[in-house]
């Protein structure tokens, strides 16, 4: 095909896609906000025994979903804010805080008089340092500007 016969093609396409009306999403709430706002109320659900197709077909009668609501969609977003909700527990509870007691204590035994030793640095940058998960590792970033993996 030559490029004018390519450009009329598509503009004929583009023609067409415009006479049937635009979907808009304004109107439409995405599954993985309805069950981020409402995770505690529908594991309740869950755990009394109530099948995803009546919670999906409840929550589009009272407006939080379309119509439409497909109960599959919801259970797959459901399954991923359960997965990022534990993997968040994982990540805070893996690596282990200092208290601003332990910290005082260590800076203490190491020295007494202000004088920080390396042990005592180092706690005090795992104390002050913030933990992130990077999907492929934990990486504590500290307070002065290094990091650990």
């Amino acid at each position: 095909m030559e490029i004018q016969s390519i450009e009329a093609a598509v503009k004929d396409a583009a023609e067409s896609i415009r006479k049937t009306p635009a979907v808009r999403r304004r109107e439409n709430v995405s599954y993985a906000i309805v069950v981020k706002v409402g995770y505690e109320e529908i594991q309740k659900l869950r755990n009394d025994g109530y099948s995803y197709d009546i919670i999906c077909k409840m929550l589009s009668e009272n407006g939080a979903l379309n119509v439409d609501a497909s109960p599959k969609s919801l259970c797959t977003a459901f399954l991923r804010e359960t997965k990022r909700r534990l993997s968040r527990t994982q990540a805070n509870s893996s690596i282990p805080r200092a208290s601003s007691a332990t910290v005082e204590k260590a800076a203490q035994n190491n020295g007494g008089d202000g004088k920080k030793t390396e042990r005592g640095k180092e706690q005090v940058r795992t104390a002050t340092g913030a933990v992130v998960n990077t999907g492929l590792g934990i990486i504590v970033k500290n307070s002065d500007g290094s990091f650990d993996y």
